[in-house]
């Protein structure tokens, strides 16, 4: 049984460090940003969110996308 998928949207979300706790830890702010093309590489999401973070106060801890696929039978 083969089945096909289809990606739908594309999100990319960013991971930002707004300081440390009281043991120590990261405290990570996150932004979701919504309609990224969904043919985009993994490189030039990666690189652009380094462009639009150099923008922001907060330093870059981590760029994860987030794809939603639909899955059917062939």
């Amino acid at each position: 049984m083969a089945v096909n998928s289809k990606i739908n949207s594309s999100k990319v979300k960013l991971e930002l460090q707004n300081g440390l706790d009281e043991y120590g830890k990261n405290i990570i702010k996150s932004k979701t940003l919504s309609q990224v093309k969904v043919d985009s590489s993994d490189e030039n999401i990666y690189d652009s969110m380094l462009v639009f973070t150099g923008l922001q106060q907060l330093p870059l801890m981590a760029v994860k996308r987030i794809d939603e696929k639909e899955i059917e039978m062939a």
